[in-house]
C-alpha cells in the first residue's frame, strides 16, 4: 500500500518552512491573484520561485491555487499567471474555472491539474468525469462521508480529502451568500464569512428562541483519529486547511498528522494525547468534529464563531485597575487570553504584586484592565508553544557522498539523495602526500559542514591512496559540489506524461430563443419540457430522459440529446461557455454573480473569437439559492414542512429543506435583462 501524501497550507514563507519542518510531503499556496484565499499574504512571483526551490531541494512538492472564477477581463492575466507557474516548475495547479481548464488542457497538456474543492465535486459521477477530462486529482467536498470516499478512490484518479481545519457551511463553489449580502464573492476568494455572523430564526414571521445567534457557524474538522480508515479507503492526499493560519499552527498540526500517518505504517493506530489535544485547541479551534465523515448532524450550536482557545482560569474580582484570576492551568507572559468579549496579550503578569514571566495552575495572578471583567478565562495564544514550534530546525535531507582522491588527478565527488545521483568533477587536483596522507576523519569533518545547505551528511565513502588536500581545498570542493548538485536537481525537474482528456466535439451552433421558465423540478422552453437535476446530487442520479438540465460537475458528460447548463455551473467567461458548447450543451445559463458589463464582455469575446452570435441565459427573477448545507443547522429548532426565515439585521432569507439538503435562498427580480441575454425565470 502506497503511503498517502500529507499536504499542508502556506499563506507565507514562514508557514511554508513550518509545514516542511513538520513533515509535509507537499505544500499548497496561492499567488497574489486568483486564489481562493485572497486575504492571505500569499506569494509574489519572486517568492513563488524561492518557494519552489526551497521545497524541491527538500523533496517536497508545490501546488498552486489558481482556483477562482474568472470574468472575461481577468482571463488573460490568469493565463499569464498559469504560464509563469508552469515555467517556474510548480508541480500542479488547483483550478475551479471550467474555461481555465479548457485552455490549459490544450496549451499545457503535461501540466498537472487538480479539481479544487471549489469545483463542487461531491459525488461519484464528478470523480469519474474529472478522470475522463484528464485531471490528475480531485479534491472532494468536505461533506463526503467515508463510504463515498471509498467509492471515489476506486476510480483510478487521485483523491484528496480535507482532514483538518475550518469547514465551509455550504458546499464549496455553491455559496453565494457573501457576494449577495457583502458584494464579496467567495468564488473569487473574497468570502466575508457570512456563516460566522449572527442570525435570528423566524417561523411564520414569529421569532424562534435559540440558544445561540451563530446559527450557521460550524465546528472545525479534525480527522486525525480517522486516518487509518482513510488510508484503507485509498485516499491519496490528506489536506490540512489553513492558509490564513499562523506558522505555529501549520507546523504543529502538520507534525501531528505526520505522526498519525507514520504510526499506521508501523502497525499501530495513533491517538492524541491530552497534551497534544490541548496544544491543538490553544493554537486554534471552534471545537473539533468528524461529523461530516461519519454522516452525523452535530456540527452546529456554537456559542461563538471565533477561536475558542482553552480554559485557563476564572476571574475572582477587579480592584485598582487589575483583574484577579485563579488559574486552572499555567499562564505565561505574552500569552493571549480572552474573557467574554475582552481579549488581550498578557504583556504584564502580576503575582503577589510583582511582575512575573510565569504562573502555575492554582495560583492567583492579575492583569491590568480598566474594564470590570468577570467569568471564565480562555488562553487563545500560547507564547512558549508558538516559539517552540517556530524555532524547530529547517528540514534537511540525508546526503551520501563518495569521494575519489588520488595524486595528480582531479577530485571526483559522487552525491546521492532521494532519487538523485550526480557526479561532480572538481578542478582541484590532489597532491602526493609528502608526510601523512589524507584520512577519512578529516574529510568527514569538512563534509559535515552543511548547516547552510538543505542536507546533512548521512554516509561518506573515501577512495584515496597516498594523496593530500588542504582543509581549505576540501571546503571549496564541498561548496562547489553542493552548488552544482543543487543546479542538477532543480534542472532535472520533469513533468509526468498525462492523459489528454476527452476529445471535444465541434462547436455547436447557438439556437437559443425565448424565455426559460423553471417551475419546481421542470424547465419549460420553446414548448419543450426538461427535467432539472439536483445541484446536490450525492447519489449521482440523473433524470432518465433524452433531455435535461445539468446543475453540477458530475452531470457535465451526461449524454442527453439536448442539455441545459444551469447557473450553478458557474459559467463566467467565453472560454467556459465555449467548452460547454463543445460538450454538447444547447442552452447555457451564466453565473448569477456576473454583472451586466461582465456578461457583455463575455458575449463580445465569444462572438469575436468564434464568429458566431450567441444568446446566453441569465437568472432574471425568482428564487436564488445562496447556500446548500448538508447538515441541518436548525434541526433542534425547526420542524421540516414549516416556513422558516433567517434574518441578519439587513436581509431576510428563506429556509427550505429539499432532498435532505438545507437551502438558504432569496428572491431576486432584476429591473432589466442584459442586452443580448435571454431570461431564466424561476417560479415558486
Amino acid at each position: 500500500m502506497k503511503k498517502p501524501e500529507l499536504l499542508s497550507p502556506a499563506g507565507n514563507f514562514a508557514c511554508l518552512k513550518a509545514a516542511i519542518a513538520g513533515g509535509a510531503d507537499a505544500v499548497y499556496l496561492g499567488g497574489k491573484n486568483f486564489s481562493a484565499r485572497a486575504f492571505a499574504n500569499n506569494f509574489d512571483n519572486e517568492q513563488l520561485k524561492q518557494a519552489v526551490r526551497y521545497a524541491h531541494l527538500r523533496g517536497v512538492r508545490i501546488f498552486v491555487t489558481l482556483n477562482t472564477l474568472l470574468n472575461e477581463k481577468e482571463f488573460e492575466n490568469a493565463l499569464k499567471m498559469a504560464d509563469f507557474y508552469y515555467r517556474s516548475n510548480v508541480d500542479a495547479l488547483l483550478i475551479q474555472d471550467l474555461g481555465l481548464y479548457y485552455v490549459l488542457k490544450e496549451k499545457y497538456p503535461d501540466f498537472e491539474l487538480h479539481c479544487s474543492t471549489q469545483m463542487h465535486v461531491h459525488n461519484l459521477s464528478g470523480v469519474i468525469n474529472a478522470k475522463k477530462l484528464g485531471f490528475k486529482r480531485v479534491v472532494l467536498a468536505r461533506e463526503s462521508d467515508l463510504e463515498l470516499i471509498r467509492q471515489c478512490c476506486r476510480q483510478g484518479i487521485e483523491v484528496e480529502v480535507f482532514v483538518h481545519g475550518a469547514i465551509c457551511v455550504s458546499y464549496s463553489g455553491q455559496c453565494l451568500m457573501s457576494s449577495y449580502s457583502k458584494t464579496r464573492s467567495a468564488n473569487k476568494g473574497m468570502c466575508a464569512q457570512c456563516c460566522r455572523l449572527k442570525y435570528d430564526l423566524y417561523e411564520d414571521d414569529k421569532k424562534v428562541k435559540t440558544d445561540t445567534k451563530y446559527l450557521l457557524s460550524p465546528k472545525d474538522n479534525c480527522l486525525i483519529e480517522d486516518i487509518p480508515d482513510l488510508i484503507e479507503a485509498g485516499v491519496s492526499s490528506f489536506k490540512i486547511e489553513g492558509r490564513m493560519k499562523s506558522s505555529a499552527y501549520v507546523g504543529y498540526v502538520t507534525s501531528l498528522y505526520r505522526k498519525a500517518i507514520d504510526e499506521y505504517f508501523k502497525g499501530s493506530r495513533y491517538r492524541l494525547s491530552q497534551d497534544e489535544l490541548d496544544k491543538l485547541r490553544v493554537l486554534f479551534n471552534r471545537n473539533f468534529s468528524d461529523d461530516l465523515l461519519h454522516d452525523r448532524n452535530e456540527l452546529f450550536g456554537q456559542k461563538t464563531p471565533n477561536h475558542l482557545g482553552i480554559e485557563t482560569g476564572e476571574v475572582l474580582y477587579n480592584k485598582n485597575d487589575h483583574t484577579y484570576i485563579r488559574l486552572s492551568r499555567d499562564l505565561n507572559q505574552f500569552d493571549g487570553i480572552r474573557i467574554g468579549d475582552f481579549g488581550c496579550i498578557v504583556n504584564m503578569l502580576y503575582k503577589d504584586g510583582l511582575l512575573v514571566s510565569h504562573a502555575s495552575k492554582g495560583e492567583i495572578v492579575s492583569i491590568l484592565s480598566k474594564e470590570k471583567l468577570s467569568g471564565r478565562v480562555f488562553k487563545t495564544q500560547d507564547y512558549i508553544l508558538e516559539n517552540t514550534v517556530n524555532s524547530l530546525p529547517e528540514k534537511r535531507i540525508p546526503l551520501d557522498v563518495k569521494l575519489s582522491i588520488y595524486p595528480n588527478r582531479n577530485v571526483e565527488v559522487n552525491l546521492k539523495c532521494l532519487d538523485d545521483n550526480y557526479t561532480f568533477q572538481s578542478s582541484i587536483t590532489a597532491q602526493k602526500a609528502l608526510k601523512a596522507p589524507l584520512n577519512k576523519e578529516t574529510v568527514i569533518r569538512q563534509f559535515q559542514k552543511l548547516n547552510d545547505t538543505e542536507y546533512f551528511l548521512n554516509d561518506l565513502e573515501l577512495n584515496s591512496e597516498d594523496a593530500f588536500l588542504s582543509v581549505s581545498q576540501l571546503n571549496e570542493i564541498r561548496r562547489n559540489a553542493i552548488e552544482q548538485f543543487n543546479k542538477y536537481r532543480l534542472g532535472s525537474f520533469k513533468r509526468d506524461r498525462l492523459e489528454s482528456g476527452i476529445s471535444l466535439a465541434d462547436l455547436k451552433d447557438e439556437t437559443d430563443e425565448g424565455e426559460m421558465i423553471q417551475n419546481g423540478d421542470r424547465i419549460f422552453l420553446n414548448d419543450k419540457e426538461y427535467p432539472v437535476n439536483y445541484v446536490i446530487n450525492k447519489e449521482s442520479r440523473y433524470a432518465d430522459s433524452t433531455d435535461g438540465a445539468i446543475c453540477e460537475f458530475g452531470g457535465l458528460l451526461k449524454e442527453y440529446r439536448s442539455k441545459i447548463a444551469y447557473y450553478t455551473l458557474n459559467i463566467c467567461n467565453s472560454y467556459a461557455y465555449e467548452f460547454l458548447k463543445r460538450l454538447g450543451f444547447d442552452h447555457i445559463v451564466l453565473s448569477s454573480e456576473l454583472k451586466d458589463n461582465e456578461i457583455s464582455d463575455l458575449i463580445e469575446a465569444y462572438e469575436t473569437r468564434n464568429k458566431r452570435i450567441i444568446k446566453p441565459y441569465r437568472l432574471f427573477s425568482g428564487k436564488r439559492v445562496l447556500m446548500y448545507i448538508k447538515s441541518d443547522p436548525f434541526a433542534r429548532y425547526a420542524e421540516k414542512g414549516h416556513k422558516y426565515t433567517l434574518d441578519d439585521g439587513n436581509n431576510r432569507y428563506d429556509v427550505n429543506f429539499v432532498n435532505n439538503i438545507t437551502e438558504i435562498s432569496v428572491n431576486i427580480d432584476k429591473s432589466s435583462a442584459n442586452d443580448g441575454c435571454l431570461a431564466l425565470i424561476i417560479e415558486s
